[in-house]
């Protein structure tokens, strides 16, 4: 028998999450929400398993090629058919490819193949300081600035803050729904995210991209 999710009982479970990332700590913890979401019917755990598991791959150390995000993303996409999902998987993959393109840039490397709307526009503007993408996406000159003066926290600020304000503007429009739950899901991990790191960590991260863009001009940062 297939059960139903009451909305209201899960959104009214969970606690209020900041209107910032940048908290000392997660509003709640990651086995407490693993027993909220024990409360979604099996279609919307289905789903939530979904964006879960994207947000758990998009969060791995461990390098990855164009080829290997091609593939990850091809294989998401033929199997989720929830529109906020593949726009939370879309939007993650287009700050992937852009980053990417800018940390690329900066060794003096050729334009990365790597997935999403931009590649074919970075590519005819790769010469351009900002692709030529600036005016939708205005956080690029500063990723871009914090990239050059070797500043990785920073960088990493802004590729979350990017994310966080879109996801904030979207759960305003939503309110005691799947998409509610969808969203404080995605919040939560870019909070969970910027509560590890320090400036120790950022700075080696910061390093093992440059090693491993060095490495093989295939890779995807």
């Amino acid at each position: 028998m297939t059960t139903s999710t009451n909305y209201y009982s899960l959104v009214a479970s969970l606690p209020y999450m900041p209107r910032w990332f940048d908290v000392d700590e997660v509003p709640i913890s990651r086995i407490r929400l693993e027993q909220r979401l024990k409360m979604l019917g099996e279609r919307d755990k289905s789903v939530v398993e979904q964006v879960q598991g994207f947000l758990h791959w998009d969060r791995q150390e461990s390098e990855r090629t164009d080829e290997d995000v091609q593939r990850e993303y091809t294989r998401l996409m033929n199997s989720i058919a929830n529109r906020l999902v593949r726009d939370i998987i879309n939007h993650r993959m287009d700050i992937r490819t852009v980053t990417c393109a800018l940390r690329r840039r900066r060794l003096s490397l050729e334009p990365p193949s790597a997935v999403g709307q931009y590649v074919s526009h970075i590519q005819k503007n790769w010469q351009h300081p900002d692709f030529r993408l600036a005016r939708e996406h205005t956080w690029i000159p500063r990723v871009s600035k914090h990239l050059e003066s070797n500043q990785p926290l920073d960088v990493e600020r802004e590729l979350l803050t990017a994310t966080w304000n879109r996801w904030v503007k979207l759960a305003d429009n939503f309110h005691f729904s799947f998409e509610t739950i969808l969203l404080y899901l995605a919040r939560w991990e870019i909070v969970d995210r910027w509560t590890r790191l320090d400036a120790a960590p950022g700075r080696q991260r910061f390093d093992r991209l440059l090693a491993q863009t060095l490495e093989s001009d295939g890779d995807v940062a």
